[in-house]
């Protein structure tokens, strides 16, 4: 563990008064950061098609849901979008299949790679999305290729738990990605009325802000998940954020 966040690990407390919520929820304290970032570059260089990776060491935080809703959203959008799906389970393939869609072509500007590899080709208002696996020796490749990551997290205790883990292996690991950037955060499946989310997601906050990276706005828990429905909005947030990045007009023009 690097010295500037420590993870305590399970404390006894005489009493409940004594702890805070984050506390509650991971069961240990943060410390506050002492370190600085190094500067990176907030947008997208011109005439290059960006990598996201959305990673997590953890299984079962939302990986493929956020690849592919924030997919449907930037291809919604007029971007076309390439989805690669390296989890050895192929979850984005069932849903193509689900959604009967088994050849990987959701729409004219959205599909999945058919090699289940990162395309190295350029282009302009164009988006490369990655789901990784849970183990880190099969998201490391992709991180070592990526523009930006993107970290789901679900608001639990043993989920923050992990988060720190993997937020202290990508800042001792930095050096090997000295061009990518972590956009953020991505809590999924809130319920803001549950006290126990509330204090995680606070607890995440906390977290992120010791290692200097922001936290999204939360992806609420929702039935229209299960249909696969662009109902609410859902994830609606991250693609755009992810837009906000492109390069203006006028940067494209120097660039040409």
């Amino acid at each position: 563990m690097p010295g500037h966040v420590r993870w305590r690990g399970l404390r006894l407390y005489q009493r409940a008064a004594d702890l805070t919520e984050p506390q509650r929820c991971l069961c240990g304290a943060i410390d506050k950061p002492t370190f600085g970032r190094t500067s990176q570059s907030a947008s997208i260089l011109p005439g290059k098609m960006p990598t996201v990776v959305f990673a997590n060491r953890k299984g079962g935080v939302g990986k493929t849901l956020s690849t592919l809703y924030t997919g449907r959203w930037l291809a919604r959008a007029g971007r076309d979008v390439t989805l690669v799906d390296l989890d050895p389970q192929k979850s984005l393939w069932d849903i193509a299949a689900l959604l009967g869609r088994p050849e990987g072509v959701f729409t004219q500007r959205l599909r999945l790679a058919s090699d289940g590899k990162i395309p190295a080709a350029s282009g302009t208002r164009s988006w490369v999305l990655v789901d990784t696996p849970p183990a880190l020796d099969g998201s490391l490749p992709a991180l070592q290729q990526t523009d930006y990551v993107v970290i789901p997290v679900i608001p639990e205790a043993q989920e923050v738990a992990q988060l720190e883990k993997f937020l202290t292996m990508l800042e001792e690991t930095r050096q090997d990605r000295p061009f990518a950037r972590i956009v953020g955060i991505l809590p999924v499946r809130y319920v803001r009325y549950w006290a126990g989310h509330r204090a995680c997601l606070a607890a995440i906050e906390q977290l992120a802000a010791a290692f200097g990276h922001p936290v999204l706005e939360a992806v609420p828990t929702s039935q229209a998940v299960i249909r696969y429905s662009m109902q609410g909005g859902l994830w609606r947030h991250v693609a755009s954020m992810l837009m906000a990045l492109e390069p203006t007009a006028a940067e494209l023009t120097r660039a040409a």
